[in-house]
């Protein structure tokens, strides 16, 4: 059995709260002032950061749903 270390959760929910807001700022900018780079890097980050989080999530042990 694989146990994950569940203690950083917070941590990295937080960074991923962080890291949307950043988005949401390069978004909210127009589309000619955007840096396309950076706005790649930050969803990749986000979705491999959302990933990450919902994996440490606690479940059930019965049905499998989120607790």
């Amino acid at each position: 059995m694989n146990q994950k270390i569940t203690a950083f959760a917070g941590v990295f929910e937080n960074r991923l709260n962080i890291m949307k807001k950043d988005l949401k700022k390069e978004l909210s900018k127009p589309k000619a002032d955007r840096s396309n780079k950076r706005l790649k890097s930050l969803l990749v980050d986000c979705k491999d950061m959302r990933d990450l989080v919902k994996e440490l999530k606690p479940k059930c042990p019965h049905c499998g749903g989120e607790l």
